[in-house]
């Protein structure tokens, strides 16, 4: 019997649907790509950049995917190795040449704007301290809050799930004590 994974794995390798393949999967994927430019860079432009750079990636890909893993972890696996090297080789380019400050935004004048900006610090503040993890760590945590199991997450990195619980746990303490030593930083 050919699981529901399998049977979408064998669509992705015929050539002659790479570009419905391909719009498929952007259309699936294409919020959680978002999200991992999002914990990997921190300038709109330079995520929406990671976004297209994984999709060109993907593109080149498809026609080698191999039912070895499911169509889920192979573009996850895909999407951060390119972030990984994307956001290095954008970190000495920024060396080299300076920060640019962002501009701040205007201010809202909706009703609910303060609850929407307490929300939306928050989750800054989170992206933030996601951003300073190691690398594997940050692989980890973010696949885990895109809910792959430890199986799935072991597929993208290679580490075994006990290791990958240890790592949970250590991340989650890590990132609790960091947001709570910001919070309290800020008052």
């Amino acid at each position: 019997m050919v699981s529901e994974a399998t049977a979408e794995s064998t669509e992705v390798m015929q050539p002659e649907s790479q570009r419905e393949t391909f719009l498929r999967l952007m259309e699936q994927y294409g919020p959680p790509l978002r999200r991992l430019s999002g914990a990997y860079l921190q300038k709109p432009a330079d995520r929406e950049d990671l976004v297209q750079e994984i999709a060109l990636a993907l593109w080149q890909a498809i026609p080698n995917f191999r039912s070895d893993a499911s169509e889920r972890t192979w573009l996850y696996r895909i999407a951060h190795n390119v972030a990984i090297s994307s956001s290095a080789k954008l970190r000495r380019t920024s060396l080299r040449e300076g920060q640019v400050p962002e501009l701040f935004d205007p201010p809202s004048s909706r009703s609910d704007a303060e609850t929407e900006l307490l929300a939306h610090e928050k989750q800054q503040l989170l992206i933030e301290c996601i951003r300073g993890l190691q690398q594997v760590d940050r692989q980890i945590i973010l696949l885990h809050l895109e809910s792959f199991s430890y199986s799935e997450i072991k597929e993208v990195t290679g580490l075994s799930e006990t290791a990958i619980a240890a790592r949970l746990t250590r991340i989650r303490g890590k990132l609790r004590e960091e947001i709570r030593s910001k919070e309290v930083g800020s008052i």
